[in-house]
């Protein structure tokens, strides 16, 4: 906590710009790229998701590239199991947000991830997007997020176990830094504060 995790999430979209250094993807520096195009290629899904005062489905949609269709949304709300939007009074057509129906934490977020997923993008930014999901949610999700990221590149902030478990490198912040680099086996047996840090957050939710 406070080491900095979302304004480097922040920075790859361009919602903060770099102060210092730089960050490249497929090795072109995003400050090189248009905000559009950067934006075509870069999903994001943060743990405090914005919902606006529209339809579910538009919500979603707004994450998708023109002539994305009904089947594209299907598919984005199965993957982020967010099919109880089916089940709204008016399905997909129930108005969300400020002026709309009242949806639970981890509704708001299982929405907020099937946006990030509906456009295919080439490039996922998920900042701890599934902390107020129950554990069988959570599982699910995680499962079809697995499918998602074999074509997709994706930088994650978590603290779970199992959502560590989607990354193949993990980079432990501590103090403003990055403390360590490697696979999740390799810091468990490399690196106290890592192991100690798995271990804590493995204590039954």
């Amino acid at each position: 906590t406070g080491s900095g995790k979302t304004t480097l999430t922040a920075l790859v979209p361009r919602l903060h710009e770099v102060t210092s250094g730089r960050i490249t993807l497929n090795g072109v520096d995003i400050t090189a790229m248009p905000r559009e195009e950067l934006r075509e290629k870069v999903a994001v899904a943060f743990e405090e998701p914005t919902l606006f005062s529209t339809t579910v489905g538009e919500n979603v949609l707004m994450g998708a590239p023109d002539g994305t269709g009904a089947d594209d949304l299907d598919r984005a709300l199965a993957i982020a199991r967010a099919e109880f939007a089916h089940a709204l009074p008016e399905g997909t057509a129930t108005r969300v947000g400020e002026q709309g129906l009242s949806l639970s934490g981890g509704q708001r977020q299982r929405l907020a991830l099937a946006r990030a997923v509906v456009g295919r993008p080439e490039f996922l930014v998920l900042d701890d997007p599934l902390s107020a999901l129950d554990v069988h949610t959570e599982a699910a999700v995680e499962a079809a997020l697995r499918r998602v990221l074999a074509d997709t590149t994706a930088l994650i902030v978590a603290h779970r176990p199992s959502t560590v478990l989607l990354a193949d490198r993990v980079a432990l912040l501590s103090g403003g830094r990055i403390a360590a680099v490697g696979t999740h086996q390799e810091l468990l047996r490399g690196n106290a504060e890592y192991a100690h840090l798995m271990s804590g957050e493995e204590d039954p939710r």
